[in-house]
């Protein structure tokens, strides 16, 4: 397995330094952040090995205003989009026959603009606690979001609203937050994160 960095200048006035890890493989999983939900917290942390085992090349992506310690408002969202676009254009140069986007909180809308832009690409979206309509205009897209009832974005009903959609699926898991973790319960919060893991892996085969 190869480590490259993918290095762009991000409009927050910084240079960001990106992770991708090759296995040479026709398959791209593309991992994109929340607030403050980096790439090297656990849920991503087992994804990105989990798609290395599946075979997947991973690039993990970091936001400019990360790096810069800048706080983050609406103002400053419609520049994140363009960075990410950036940062995967060079990596798609490479001929990749499926990518997957997984986004985390404030990267599941940002996920969802990049993969339309994408299309007709062979692209799926993977939505950790999707925010702000992530899902909507989708499409065909195939999507699963995972979200956890003590979310305070959790709705029962935006998910009953997508049973029997073709293309898009909900995974709800019984007291978690928006973290997807077990509120004050560590060993908790570490015993349930197999079976999130298990469930992104079975998706993305």
């Amino acid at each position: 397995m190869k480590s490259e960095t993918i290095t762009i200048q991000s409009r927050f006035g910084v240079v960001v330094h990106n992770t991708l890890l090759s296995n040479d493989s026709t398959k791209l999983l593309i991992l994109l952040p929340g607030r403050g939900y980096t790439v090297d917290y656990p849920l991503f942390y087992y994804l990105r090995r989990t798609a290395l085992h599946q075979g997947y090349d991973v690039l993990s992506v970091q936001y400019g205003f990360q790096i810069a310690n800048m706080e983050m408002d609406a103002a400053k969202t419609p520049l994140l989009v363009p960075d990410v676009l950036d940062t995967i254009q060079p990596v798609l140069g490479r001929g990749y026959e499926q990518v997957c986007i997984a986004g985390k909180s404030l990267g599941t809308p940002i996920a969802a603009e990049v993969a339309r832009s994408l299309l007709p690409r062979d692209v799926a979206l993977l939505m950790l606690t999707p925010i702000g309509g992530a899902l909507q205009g989708l499409g065909q897209l195939p999507a699963l979001a995972v979200i956890g009832t003590a979310d305070a974005l959790y709705s029962s009903e935006e998910v009953a609203a997508y049973t029997g959609h073709p293309s898009i699926r909900w995974h709800v898991f019984d007291g978690l937050n928006h973290s997807l973790e077990v509120p004050d319960d560590w060993q908790a919060s570490l015993r349930v994160l197999p079976e999130i893991i298990g469930v992104c892996a079975a998706f993305l085969r």
